[in-house]
């Protein structure tokens, strides 16, 4: 079962001899109680933000693409794309068959595919080859991100990827956290040394620090650092065999 936010404060509470939270009071907190749900979720970014590719934050979703268009918003939750993952569905009834979109960058298409797309107006000109980050447009109100395909399709083709997605901010005492439980020991640590720092016990606080980034450390190693094979790149001269020869003992 997911540790709660309430469950994650009175950890920290508990490991800098503090008096708990209850469910009762928890949404009023102030002072040094309100200062601990502020640092357990300040915690929470900061892991969140030392991975652009977390894990538990992995999502897809289908976009619909419309003729004659070849820009579209990343979802409003959007942090990074796998562009390799793009994907015309199949669908008999558009002619359509299952299609991996090659990653372009975004000058390329500028300068080879542009002007053929848009002299092609609202009727477009196929199915789709490639994919580009698109030039985003935001705003004091939105920060919206855009990918782009081309050629610029002329019907109503499915497309699916996968994204990393920006977690959710915790909101109340019984909402949970993306981050595994098995982690939630990383959560606390960040969360002890922002409650040190708080209180003014810089000498505990740097001890939590030092836990804190050997936490994330290790969530790195587990969760990201992963390889599902190794290449040996070591060049070979002279014809023989790659090592060192030993020299007869006798």
């Amino acid at each position: 079962m997911a540790l709660t936010y309430l469950d994650l404060c009175n950890n920290v509470l508990r490991r800098i001899n503090e008096v708990e939270f209850s469910s009762s009071d928890f949404d009023s907190a102030t002072g040094l109680h309100a200062a601990v749900k502020d640092s357990v979720q300040h915690s929470i970014d900061k892991i969140n933000s030392a991975e652009y590719e977390w894990p538990y934050n992995a999502a897809s979703v289908t976009a619909t693409l419309v003729a004659g268009t070849e820009n579209y918003v990343f979802p409003v939750n959007f942090k990074t794309a796998d562009f390799n993952s793009f994907q015309i569905q199949k669908d008999d009834t558009l002619g359509a068959n299952f299609k991996t979109l090659r990653k372009i960058e975004r000058d390329e298409y500028y300068n080879l595919y542009r002007d053929t797309d848009d002299n092609s107006a609202s009727t477009g000109r196929g199915i789709p080859d490639f994919v580009f980050m698109a030039h985003g447009v935001g705003s004091s109100d939105a920060q919206d991100l855009y990918f782009g395909v081309t050629p610029t399709p002329d019907k109503a083709y499915s497309l699916k990827y996968n994204y990393y997605r920006i977690p959710d901010r915790l909101q109340n005492a019984t909402s949970t956290t993306r981050i595994p439980d098995h982690f939630a020991h990383v959560i606390i640590d960040g969360a002890v040394h922002f409650m040190f720092v708080f209180k003014e016990n810089m000498d505990a606080a740097q001890l939590a620090l030092m836990n804190f980034q050997q936490g994330i450390k290790e969530m790195q190693s587990q969760l990201v650092n992963t390889y599902e094979r190794v290449t040996d790149r070591r060049v070979q001269f002279g014809g023989g065999k790659i090592g060192v020869q030993v020299a007869d003992r006798f």
